[in-house]
């Protein structure tokens, strides 16, 4: 495999650096990885699947960026081309999927590196058995549910994992507030992390100004907050593989028709592939953030 480019694991994950990729099957060793890749583990039927992601380190790039233990309790990868004593810009944090490493996009915040632009990359709270780590656990019936309609299900009930990691990402971005004054504000995430970033754009405590979703669904928790209208609603983009084995087309399309419902601008971007972040998303996520 060329250094250029990054090919997924076992199940086909990858984000390309430059070529784009077939999707495939490969396996490599951690020594081998040569940028952005993720390596999904199977633990039940494709319906109530579990996988777990995890990135590797993008060649030739630059030694990891400063760690610091912020509000929210979150260790948080700071990088971007502000120093910590400037104000304004853009602030775009960006929020890793389940069985992850905290780190885990990192590499993606350097592929988006635009100039006047922060980027914060916070670790889940949640430790997982085996290694990785989750904003929430996948198993039991602790579950969170999926929402592909705004109307709430019988008996729902806030799941306490969700408002925890919810409240931590609105802490982070409030000292961010205080302490950068940033012009606008962006979250983003895959997997987990994309339903993390709709529910907190959403919550909008605080407020921010562009929401992307890669293969990502909405959350029922996050349905009691998309009932109240948000005077200047965030700008929504959402990516979603047509074969995504993990969480299925018709969720990323829900979020479409969900949130555009409910008065939010949604830029909706499908792609041929699965659950994984091709370089065209990259390049249309990019024009997203800083168009």
């Amino acid at each position: 495999m060329k250094a250029k480019s990054v090919i997924s694991s076992s199940l086909g994950v990858m984000l390309a650096l430059v070529n784009p990729i077939v999707p495939g099957v490969a396996q490599r060793s951690s020594s081998a990885r040569l940028g952005l890749s993720r390596r999904h583990l199977l633990l039940g039927s494709v319906v109530s699947s579990v996988w777990a992601c995890q990135a590797g380190d993008v060649a030739g790039s630059a030694a990891p960026a400063p760690r610091a233990t912020n509000p929210g309790g979150l260790d948080v990868v700071r990088l971007g081309s502000l120093r910590e004593d400037e104000r304004g810009g853009t602030l775009v944090v960006l929020l890793h999927g389940w069985r992850a490493p905290g780190g885990d996009l990192v590499p993606l915040a350097r592929r988006l590196a635009h100039p006047r632009a922060r980027f914060l990359v916070p670790a889940a709270p949640l430790a997982e058995p085996g290694g990785g780590r989750a904003w929430w656990r996948l198993d039991g019936p602790a579950r969170p549910v999926h929402a592909h309609t705004d109307e709430l299900p019988k008996d729902h009930r806030p799941n306490p994992e969700v408002s925890a990691a919810r409240q931590a990402i609105q802490a982070l971005l409030r000292d961010a507030r205080e302490r950068y004054a940033p012009d606008a504000i962006a979250i983003a995430g895959f997997s987990q992390g994309a339903m993390l970033a709709l529910d907190v754009a959403i919550a909008a405590d605080p407020p921010v100004t562009r929401a992307a979703a890669l293969s990502g669904v909405v959350l029922a928790d996050s349905l009691p907050a998309l009932q109240r209208k948000q005077a200047i609603p965030p700008s929504i983009f959402v990516a979603h593989g047509s074969r995504d084995p993990v969480l299925p087309y018709a969720g990323g399309a829900s979020i479409e028709k969900l949130l555009s419902a409910h008065g939010y601008p949604v830029s909706f971007f499908p792609f041929e592939g699965g659950h994984e972040i091709p370089p065209a998303v990259v390049t249309r996520l990019g024009q997203f953030l800083f168009g």
